[in-house]
């Protein structure tokens, strides 16, 4: 969303100056400059004001950041939701959810979630990975306190099947 509004802003910064460079025949260097500086003025705060009514609004609030799996035997299901709630004022929109290794795959909602609406970041563990793992999730969203950053941890014992 950020991104999108950053390009939008963008975009009027190239089309302002443009503009202003085609009536530059009939206007002198000192004008068009402050003219240049005005609109680059007025793009600034509100792009400032955008930005702090979107910072200001949304908050995603975790009951917990942290999950500690144990010991779990190979081949087991290792997975957890961590539960939030949108205590803003604002819909929250999860940009995306990044994990430090591609032993640990999340799930989230890719709708946006209402003021005071909840919602769940599921993390699976590959659990055919043996050994102690420590693993970390960091969540981007159009929060003030994004990233979030979650983490796993466990121990995942060898169980032989045959």
């Amino acid at each position: 969303m950020k991104k999108l509004l950053l390009t939008a802003v963008v975009a009027l910064m190239v089309s302002a100056v443009f503009c202003t460079e085609a009536s530059a025949q009939k206007k002198t260097k000192k004008q068009i400059k402050q003219e240049q500086a005005a609109q680059e003025a007025a793009i600034a705060d509100s792009l400032a004001k955008l930005e702090a009514s979107i910072q200001d609004g949304v908050e995603m609030t975790f009951k917990y950041t942290e999950h500690n799996f144990g010991t779990m035997k190979s081949g087991s299901d290792i997975s957890y939701s961590f539960e939030f709630v949108n205590t803003g004022k604002e819909p929250l929109v999860i940009a995306n959810v990044a994990t430090s290794c591609g032993c640990t795959t999340p799930e989230w909602s890719k709708e946006p979630i209402p003021s005071k609406g909840r919602g769940i970041i599921k993390v699976k563990y590959d659990s055919s990975r043996i050994g102690s793992f420590s693993k970390t999730i960091s969540v981007y969203s159009n929060a003030k306190n994004s990233p979030v950053i979650l983490s796993i941890r466990g121990n995942v014992e060898y169980v032989n099947n045959n």
